[in-house]
């Protein structure tokens, strides 16, 4: 694995390493830094023009450097035009292994989204494991280096997957777990005597409510966000179980068990004390509003969207755990108490506004449709786990509620509890219509085109609709891959829709590793593991601008990714965030963690679920080869 070190160059040396370097205008406040200048030693200068994965390729994948030359945005000063030969060089003693001619892409047209026009150069035919870059003899300039190899995601992988035991709560970071500088000390113990929202002041309601994970950036919890997370997690692992091994470094790593699981026990832990006796489960927990934690944690009260998310989540876990024999005594809690929380939603009306804010910081309540779908999942866990028709009979009445049966296509949202729908497939005692129209859905989105367009409709090469440039983007990102993936298996045939598929779901992992307009990858502090240009900056309160962790999380951390209805505002600090409104959607992003008025966590702030959506599409990538 390489080791690089970054120099961060004045725009007047990377000029004098790069020749013939386009204009060095500064970029604004908190944008991603410029890749110039000599970054490697022995290498020549780099630019951030020509697009790779910097991790790396599989070896019998499609490649395509995607080469840039910006037109709108920030950075349209930043001229690039390719020579008419690019080479791939060799990284250890920069020899040349494979020659190619650019291709403009969509006839020079400008990319809508970036405001880029630019060229693919593929170099698919390299397969051969080693160390590369993409090199124009042209300008001189070279690409990131990245390897191509069957093992090229592995640390990175593990590196993704320990951000939860960095999220977690009432536990020392320490030694040998955590690494230097993260050795912190347990954090939110006041959640070991949380308190009735309702009754503040009365002793007699305090729960132990200790443990589980930082739902992102934030310290609260809310069991209701955990229906799409543990469902990618649990299938992250189900689906390519060979990549989660016992050696990721968590204080369970050694016991023989697969950390990912182990890591997943520690929130399914907490979420068993968020359950009351009757089934019930407490919509959320964390300080007040405006209120330090000192002031005291509290939960709010019993609600059925929490109650049935918990009910899918248990009894889903309860059909994963009880796989291992030294779980089996976990799964069957886990059965009980899943189906005591079904009990509980079929007989009490249905909560939809409980959450009043007072408990901060994301509001928890599931209307009437999310419930369903919820209700439809949790149902058909609860039928393969029992084989009691009246779960099936649940699942087959509220299925169609589910976006990737209504909206003509396999949807983004909401596909991380939806990838129970495959599972359907598979089951021997499957409603036979109901079936039918989960296989319809999956070949429909073959070639629908709000699923999988042609690849050349975007000029990276991970088209995803223009909408979906909000808040937590990267989501719809990696979910969109990791569906792709299904579709290639359950609704594709054998042929070119297959491959097409599964290089779409690469091509959008891609686009977090660097193929993407600002050529970074998005997860923090990465250099380590490859990257030459990682994030470095989220919004977490553990990590954030007052700490000494400022520009120096832990590895591995997705953030929230570009945002085109970002609305933050220049405050008191020092730093100016309106650039980024007037930025082409794919470019709305900067690397920062200012508080209020800036509100950036509208853009950088980490989520359980952005992680959990990224390990699912990366575990699905790496079984492929």
């Amino acid at each position: 694995m390489k080791t690089l070190t970054f120099v961060a160059a004045t725009a007047a040396l990377a000029g004098a390493l790069a020749g013939a370097a386009t204009p060095q205008v500064a970029y604004p406040d908190f944008a991603a830094p410029r890749m110039t200048g000599v970054t490697v030693a022995g290498l020549p200068p780099i630019t951030g023009r020509i697009h790779v994965d910097q991790f790396g390729y599989l070896p019998s994948e499609t490649k395509v450097a995607v080469i840039s030359d910006p037109q709108r945005g920030y950075n349209a000063a930043d001229a690039y035009a390719p020579g008419p030969e690019l080479v791939v060089c060799r990284a250890k003693d920069r020899k040349p292994i494979f020659r190619g001619k650019p291709t403009a892409w969509n006839r020079g047209a400008i990319h809508e989204d970036s405001g880029d026009r630019g060229w693919w150069f593929d170099f698919s035919p390299l397969q051969a494991p080693g160390e590369y870059y993409v090199f124009d003899p042209t300008t001189k300039l070279r690409s990131p280096v990245f390897r191509i190899g069957r093992d090229v995601y592995r640390h990175v992988l593990r590196a993704a997957v320990r951000t939860f035991y960095y999220q977690r709560l009432s536990l020392d970071l320490k030694k040998p777990y955590a690494e230097e500088p993260w050795i912190l000390p347990a954090y939110m113990n006041e959640d070991r005597r949380a308190r009735a929202v309702w009754a503040k002041d009365d002793a007699s309601t305090e729960r132990d409510l200790s443990g589980g994970w930082m739902d992102a950036g934030d310290t609260n919890k809310y069991p209701p966000f955990n229906g799409d997370t543990l469902s990618s997690l649990l299938y992250a692992y189900t689906s390519n179980p060979a990549a989660f091994g016992d050696d990721f470094g968590i204080p369970e790593s050694g016991n023989g068990l697969p950390d990912l699981l182990d890591e997943v026990k520690y929130q399914l832990d907490w979420l068993v004390k968020m359950q009351d006796a009757d089934g019930g489960v407490f919509i959320k927990m964390g300080s007040l509003r405006n209120q330090p934690a000192s002031r005291g944690r509290f939960y709010g009260p019993k609600d059925t969207g929490a109650t049935i998310t918990f009910a899918l989540n248990a009894a889903h876990a309860a059909r994963v755990y009880g796989r291992f024999p030294r779980w089996r005594s976990f799964a069957a809690s886990l059965r009980e108490r899943a189906e005591r929380a079904w009990r509980y939603y079929k007989s009490h009306p249905r909560t939809f506004n409980l959450d009043t804010g007072e408990i901060s910081a994301g509001i928890a309540n599931r209307s009437a449709e999310d419930q369903d779908r919820l209700e439809a999942v949790a149902g058909l866990h609860l039928f393969a786990l029992t084989g009691q028709s009246e779960y099936h009979d649940a699942f087959r009445a509220k299925v169609t509620s589910l976006q990737q049966l209504a909206w003509g296509f396999w949807a983004p949202y909401g596909a991380g509890i939806a990838e129970a729908l495959t599972e359907y497939l598979r089951m021997p005692n499957a409603d036979a219509a109901t079936r039918a129209k989960v296989r319809a859905a999956l070949t429909a989105s073959v070639s629908h085109d709000r699923f999988a367009p042609p690849v050349d409709r975007d000029l990276y090469r991970a088209w995803m609709n223009p909408e979906a440039y909000h808040w937590g983007s990267n989501t719809v990102r990696a979910s969109f891959g990791f569906s792709a993936l299904l579709v290639a298996d359950h609704g594709a045939g054998k042929g070119a829709d297959r491959a097409r598929l599964r290089q779409r779901a690469r091509d959008l992992l891609h686009s977090f590793h660097g193929v993407n307009p600002l050529s970074v990858v998005y997860l923090t502090n990465m250099e380590r593991f490859g990257a030459e240009l990682s994030v470095k900056r989220i919004w977490h309160e553990r990590f954030n601008y007052d700490t000494p962790f400022a520009s120096n999380p832990p590895p591995g951390y997705v953030a929230g990714g570009p945002n085109q209805s970002f609305s933050g505002r220049n405050g008191q600090r020092k730093g100016d965030v309106e650039w980024i409104k007037a930025q082409p959607r794919a470019k709305a992003y900067a690397d920062f963690n200012e508080p209020w008025p800036a509100n950036s966590w509208e853009i950088t702030e980490n989520a359980i679920y952005y992680q959990a959506a990224y390990i699912r599409l990366l575990a699905g990538v790496m079984r492929q080869d």
